[in-house]
């Protein structure tokens, strides 16, 4: 392992956390029995971001769906999905633990039952390897790994918001972090209970001194819950900034960082919004969704692995 895996770690199991899936089978289910495998979702345009993971994990294959607006990192190889669980096991925070310990199993039983039989090359190397520790949540601080850039890359995003004030003949500009995310996980605990994500989203708050928010939404007759935390005042602002200058996003997410930073130091160099009002309406024409212009150089020498080339 690189000496700075552990970024990769925390950074991955963020992502998979908050865009990814762990398809296992269910024992109880009379379908077609299936390996494992884990699918991370990215937008289309983050292509370069799934093939770079692709390259220093050396894991899955990246499928293209240009129809769905969106690419899937999949890793359904056995040595990959073996490879991809050791990193992340230890560094996630959420309930989707549950799905990576069911994987877990069904890795150490895979082991024990093929240990003395002629497997494949690719997958041989397991039969030397010792059975997969089951490790608990990580509970180091918040902003101690890029987890929370993982998590963010998946669930965030940056708000440039202009409005014109009631009580006042001016226009101001409120900038915001946003991270957004469903309040329950589709699987209940064993005692038959739904489990929730608030726990993790109280931690985030705590950290950054705000609340956490629930929203319902109605979506083609169907009600979706999620719960909100939001960096929006002077103190929260500067902790994200602080966080995400220390572990930067890897998405394209980072390209709408640079943005809504550039606007924030105009905010602290001269109050005045009049001073850069038509620069944040420019802005937003290539912002968010409506961005299209892109630019990677920051994966050239990404922080996840030394130099940005080893490969693990």
């Amino acid at each position: 392992k690189n000496e700075n895996s552990t970024q990769l770690n925390s950074y991955i199991a963020g992502l998979i956390e908050g865009d990814g899936t762990f398809a296992i089978h269910d024992k109880s289910s009379t379908i077609k029995k299936y390996n494992p495998n884990i699918l991370i979702v990215f937008k289309s345009a983050d292509l370069p971001l799934a093939e770079y993971l692709k390259m220093i994990t050396n894991c899955g294959n990246i499928l293209i769906k240009p129809e769905r607006g969106y690419v899937l990192w999949q890793i359904q190889d056995i040595a990959g999905i073996f490879k991809i669980v050791n990193l992340i096991n230890g560094y996630m925070r959420t309930p989707k633990i549950e799905a990576l310990e069911r994987i877990i199993h069904w890795i150490n039983n895979y082991i024990e039952v093929n240990k003395n039989s002629k497997l494949p090359a690719t997958i041989s190397i397991l039969s030397k390897i010792h059975t997969l520790e089951i490790k608990g949540l990580d509970s180091s601080p918040i902003y101690s790994n890029p987890w929370l850039s993982g998590f963010s890359d998946a669930d965030a995003n940056f708000s440039i918001n202009i409005h014109k004030r009631s009580n006042k003949n001016s226009t101001r500009v409120q900038l915001f972090y946003r991270l957004e995310i469903k309040q329950t996980y589709h699987k209940l605990d064993p005692q038959g209970q739904k489990v929730s994500f608030f726990s993790i989203m109280a931690i985030l708050s705590e950290w950054l001194g705000v609340n956490v928010l629930s929203r319902t939404r109605i979506i083609k007759d169907k009600q979706f819950y999620s719960f909100i935390v939001i960096a929006h005042n002077k103190l929260s602002i500067s902790k994200i900034i602080d966080y995400l200058n220390t572990y930067p996003l890897l998405s394209s997410k980072h390209l709408d960082y640079k943005s809504w930073m550039y606007l924030y130091g105009k905010q602290i160099e001269n109050p005045s919004t009049l001073s850069y009002l038509e620069e944040a309406i420019n802005i937003r024409k290539d912002f968010n969704s409506t961005r299209r212009t892109y630019n990677w150089d920051h994966l050239i020498h990404c922080y996840l692995l030394e130099n940005g080339k080893d490969r693990i």
